[in-house]
């Protein structure tokens, strides 16, 4: 399978658990204020505004709103995969979204990149 197919299957995957995300219009009560900013982020993953959605995320992860947690680690882990880029993250974000979620800590794996890639200004 291509590396274009996998990303497409993975992200494909994600839209489609996100529909269990989105509030329903059934719902019996008027959404809360968590639930219409998850909604908001969910919509900003819809239309590929990744990095917009994942700031969402981590804001209500961070005021502990367990699904956003959720899916803001899956960002965190996929993001040089999925969407070519690291997703900030500290280390005690990962531990509160983790038990937010329910899942183990994931690993912080420090990236080193080449010079090529990262210009820096060179003293003389």
């Amino acid at each position: 399978m291509s590396t274009a197919a996998f990303k497409f299957l993975a992200v494909a995957s994600l839209l489609s658990s996100l529909a269990c995300h989105a509030p329903s219009a059934s719902a019996q009560r008027a959404p809360g204020a968590a639930e219409r900013l998850h909604a908001n982020a969910v919509a900003s993953f819809r239309q590929a505004r990744f990095a917009e959605a994942y700031g969402r995320f981590i804001g209500l992860a961070d005021a502990g709103h367990a699904p956003s947690a959720e899916l803001a680690l899956w960002m965190y882990q996929n993001g040089p995969t999925l969407f070519g880029t690291d997703w900030d993250v500290s280390p005690d974000q990962l531990t509160a979204w983790a038990r937010l979620a329910g899942l183990a800590v994931p690993m912080q794996v420090e990236r080193v990149y080449p010079r090529a890639l990262a210009p820096v200004a060179m003293k003389r």
